[in-house]
């Protein structure tokens, strides 16, 4: 391809000889280079707005950053939140967690709503590749030989909205007499629009579980075998700002002191999984 020119001093766009003619576009001198320039421009100006931050906490400025300045930095760092991610359940289940064992004080609830808006719109879930990731160890079957029980959900409902009352448990139908000892039970959610390889793992208590570790940990430690049901929720309530869609619910025992992402050759049950939706009011 012989092109030397895009432009050409007489206002013609140049095209490959070989394969096109020549065409005389006229009107582009001065036009096409006002266009670019003024593109430049826009470009520079959009970036320098998008990245424009409070110069004594480094809060994205936008609406709702001066209340989450004077609610949230009141105890800790602006580095606390800057360093986050993550959907609007993620930091409701943080603003929770802070409440129950930090002593946060409550909010109103409009103005819970304008610091979760603000979150959820500037420090939402981080761009992410959408090349397969490895399939987790835990979702793989288990080890036939090694089976530890069988379990299911009972009590998930298909579907909820906000203000219901969620009241779920995990059943062991089946535990094979070879299994003894004390074993970890783990829980995990998937929540609406995530990359299918992430997951949030279930912590604090079924009264009053949280959803917001990206870190793989156990829900509960050192469980006895003579227990056929665990609870997993109970009574809680759906939060009235919770994102809708399909949430998923994953639930496992394992050898106490084992990590089910990370060995495949450990004593299991098999992996319960059940899906409910959230629509809104």
């Amino acid at each position: 391809m012989n092109t030397k020119s895009l432009l050409s001093t007489k206002s013609l766009i140049i095209l490959p000889s070989s394969r096109f003619q020549r065409t005389e576009y006229p009107f582009i001198k001065g036009s096409w280079e006002r266009f670019l320039i003024g593109l430049a421009s826009l470009l520079l100006l959009t970036t320098v707005s998008a990245q424009q931050l409070d110069t004594e906490t480094g809060l994205i400025i936008a609406d709702g950053y001066e209340l989450v300045k004077s609610e949230c930095t009141a105890c800790h760092s602006a580095q606390n939140i800057i360093r986050q991610s993550g959907t609007r359940l993620t930091w409701l289940g943080l603003i929770r967690w802070m409440q129950d064992t930090q002593g946060l004080w409550a909010f109103e609830p409009n103005t819970e709503e304008q610091i979760l808006n603000y979150l959820e719109t500037n420090y939402g879930p981080k761009e992410v590749s959408y090349r397969r990731a490895p399939i987790p160890a835990f979702l793989m079957p288990p080890n036939p030989y090694r089976t530890l029980a069988t379990l299911k959900f009972v009590g998930l409902q298909q579907a909820y909205k906000p203000g219901d009352t969620l009241n779920v448990e995990l059943v062991i139908e089946e535990f094979p007499h070879y299994s003894q000892g004390r074993f970890d039970l783990w829980a995990a959610i998937h929540l609406p629009n995530r990359p299918n390889s992430e997951f949030f793992f279930m912590t604090g208590t079924a009264s009053k579980p949280l959803f917001n570790s990206l870190e793989p940990q156990t829900f509960q430690t050192s469980l006895e075998t003579v227990n056929s049901t665990y609870s997993i929720l109970k009574d809680y309530t759906v939060p009235s700002s919770i994102e809708t869609g399909a949430y998923t619910f994953y639930a496992l025992l394992v050898e106490k002191g084992t990590n089910p992402l990370t060995e495949t050759d450990i004593t299991r049950s098999n992996l319960a999984i059940q899906t409910t939706t959230v629509s809104g009011f």
